[in-house]
């Protein structure tokens, strides 16, 4: 699986995105988050694009300085206080890290049982990435992640190898008592 096929995954994920309203206050594009109406910049959080609401229809466009939107059609959109926008959420980046070094399998299976749940990648409320401390040489270890989707809170301990022998364990347990466990071994490298 290669990066873009991973991050595709990763960006369809549900909960993905931020929603709320925009407002212009002296002369600077402010966003209001529509759950605990905090505010932001705009700008700063259009990294990864934005949409907008258009006839019941989110329309993903890029945030221009002259508080515009290119929309992937191509048409220009003039920004209006009150306007519904979502913004793609940012994941911490030493949880991105460790999501784009899992061995494919390992991520796929990962993710695929996190979803089963209803539990999103976005739900992702700690990430200690155990990896990013290791010397090369050396690389054995435990992260530790922990998911709240509004329901469930989800505790996952990542086992990995990355020695001669690759391989990753995956334990979570949520809080309603019930627990799984995937394990995943890598091919033997050939040496």
């Amino acid at each position: 699986m290669n990066l873009q096929k991973r991050r595709n995954i990763i960006y369809s994920q549900k909960r993905s995105y931020t929603c709320g309203t925009v407002e212009n206050i002296n002369e600077q594009w402010i966003f209001f988050e529509a759950e605990d109406d905090e505010a932001f910049l705009l700008e700063e959080l259009t990294e990864n694009g934005i949409e907008i609401l258009l006839s019941n229809e989110w329309v993903p466009g890029v945030f221009l300085e002259t508080g515009e939107i290119l929309l992937q059609t191509q048409h220009l959109y003039e920004l209006n206080n009150g306007d519904a926008v979502r913004v793609r959420k940012r994941l911490p980046y030493p949880y991105m890290e460790l999501l784009e070094e899992l061995p494919e399998e390992a991520f796929y299976r990962f993710t695929k049982l996190l979803n089963s749940n209803e539990i999103s990648l976005y739900d992702c409320i700690y990430c200690h990435n155990t990896m990013q401390f290791l010397e090369e040489k050396n690389q054995r270890g435990v992260n530790f992640l922990v998911y709240d989707n509004g329901t469930l809170i989800c505790s996952v301990q990542h086992h990995f190898s990355r020695e001669k022998h690759g391989a990753d364990r995956f334990e979570y347990t949520l809080q309603t008592g019930k627990r799984y466990m995937i394990a995943n071994l890598e091919q033997r490298k050939a040496e």
